[in-house]
């Protein structure tokens, strides 16, 4: 490498690490002790109103997980009710006319409120899809199935807890 080619390196090198310096990204989980809430502490007072059906039930685990992920229950100062919808279609068809592929949609409206409070402190929905495979083999076709919606939900409650963490991390006031 010759001295110009260094020298190059060397002035776009400082440039990059100018520019990183002067970023401000940081993670929203960090504690600003002087600059607002902090989130996971926020995060661990959501309590999640019970969700009906068997995905519910996953999703309301998922989401208590994801909210206090050390297991620490405090107080809830906050309720989550959540409402959700699952459907299911055909994605592909194959040439004998059958179902070949499928896809499973999972929505999820979503409202925070204030303990006590009647009137949401934030509405949102969040929805995910995620297809399978409709084998021959009915154990093939329902595990797939299943492992579909496990990544609905998973892709659900990471949904709900950013919408979460955004609004405890605004400082946005309730009501």
């Amino acid at each position: 490498m010759s001295w110009p080619e260094k020298l190059a390196a060397a002035v776009a090198g400082l440039l990059l690490g100018a520019m990183l310096a002067g970023c401000t990204l940081e993670p929203v989980h960090a504690r600003r002790p002087q600059q607002g809430p902090d989130v996971t502490a926020a995060m661990a007072q959501v309590e999640v109103e019970p969700i009906a059906d068997r995905v519910g039930v996953l999703l309301r685990r998922r989401l208590e997980e994801r909210l206090a992920p050390e297991g620490a229950r405090v107080p809830a100062r906050y309720r989550l009710r959540v409402q959700l919808r699952s459907a299911s279609a055909s994605a592909l068809v194959g040439r004998s006319e059958t179902t070949t592929r499928s896809d499973l949609t999972l929505t999820a409206e979503f409202q925070l409120f204030e303990r006590g409070g009647e009137q949401p402190v934030l509405r949102g929905w969040a929805r995910s899809v995620h297809s399978h495979d409709v084998r021959q083999s009915a154990f093939a076709t329902r595990a797939a199935g299943r492992a579909a919606r496990d990544r609905g939900v998973e892709g659900l409650s990471a949904q709900i807890a950013r919408r979460l963490a955004l609004f405890f991390r605004s400082g946005e006031k309730a009501g």
